[in-house]
């Protein structure tokens, strides 16, 4: 996984060494191709786990064009579906593969951004979400996957093969009392990798067109899939109805990241009927359930762990 540079918001980065700093704080080194910057980052335990047999993974973010519509005015204004001049598409898709350096992306060329004409990156993206086993946008079961599912359907297209949802705004909406939960905001609150500035004025050109507004979109919409990672990565712990990974793999692994790093702690959950031991994963720090004991097993120095 790439980073970005702090300093001109390049992802065209070198991965180099691991150093430890003298407070025992690991930190991954990086070079910037583009202005030359030598920067670190936290070392991420990830880069340890094998990723050979995890379920596919797909991390992904649209852009959409506005609809044009005849309006009364500005405050407080319900609009007919009869006043729509031009409706809504795809403008454009970035998607990458979790843990992997590579980021896919299309968008509309200038001609077809002209038309309205998003049939062709919705074949790509289709593409992707139809390989993957788990999907993770943010407001995405909301937003991204209903607005990909109605393109779909509009081009006469099947259903990409099932999989399941992660979606980090609701995540972040249960488990935190955030200020606010926008990616942005998260990115930023945590010192992830950020969006790029942009305006609206950017979807107006490129909607009317104009390749370097296109060429931008484009690299606000990889931006934000990179941040997406990110911000996954740091919320996982506390994704309790995360799709169980060892299933999936049929191996008895961390749940939420594939790591056989386990560790028993001390700590049972208990229900009406059964205890249960509370591992953590070493890598992800996931603490989880597993493996069901007999009652006659409590041990009441035991610290019970209750939801």
């Amino acid at each position: 996984m790439r980073a970005i540079c702090p300093d001109c918001g390049s992802t065209h980065t070198k991965k180099k060494a691991i150093r430890l700093t003298k407070n025992g704080e690991s930190r991954r080194r990086w070079d910037c191709k583009e202005c030359s910057r030598r920067f670190t980052t936290n070392w991420q335990t990830f880069e340890n786990i094998d990723k050979s047999h995890l379920p596919r993974i797909l991390l992904f973010d649209i852009e959409t064009t506005p609809m044009t519509v005849h309006v009364w005015g500005l405050y407080k204004q319900r609009i007919p579906h009869t006043n729509i001049l031009k409706e809504w598409n795809i403008l454009s898709w970035a998607a990458k593969w979790l843990y992997d350096d590579e980021i896919h992306s299309d968008i509309l060329t200038s001609e077809e951004a002209k038309a309205g004409d998003d049939k062709r990156i919705l074949k790509s993206i289709w593409k992707l979400l139809d390989k993957a086993d788990i999907v993770i946008a943010h407001n995405g079961d909301r937003f991204d996957l209903r607005k990909l599912n109605a393109r779909f359907i509009d081009n006469e297209m099947v259903p990409p093969t099932p999989y399941k949802s992660i979606d980090t705004l609701k995540v972040a909406r249960r488990e935190f009392a955030f200020s606010s939960y926008k990616q942005d905001y998260l990115t930023k609150h945590f010192r992830l990798s950020g969006k790029l500035d942009t305006n609206f004025q950017l979807w107006l050109d490129c909607m009317d067109g104009k390749q370097d507004a296109l060429d931008r979109m484009a690299e606000y919409n990889r931006h934000d899939v990179m941040g997406l990672e990110d911000v996954y990565l740091k919320l996982r712990p506390y994704i309790h109805n995360h799709p169980n990974l060892g299933v999936l793999m049929d191996q008895d692994v961390c749940p939420n990241c594939g790591s056989d790093h386990l560790i028993e702690t001390e700590a049972v959950y208990l229900t009406t009927a059964n205890v249960f031991p509370v591992f953590r994963c070493g890598d992800c720090k996931t603490p989880y359930i597993r493996h069901k004991k007999n009652n006659n097993l409590i041990n009441t120095s035991f610290r019970s762990v209750a939801r």
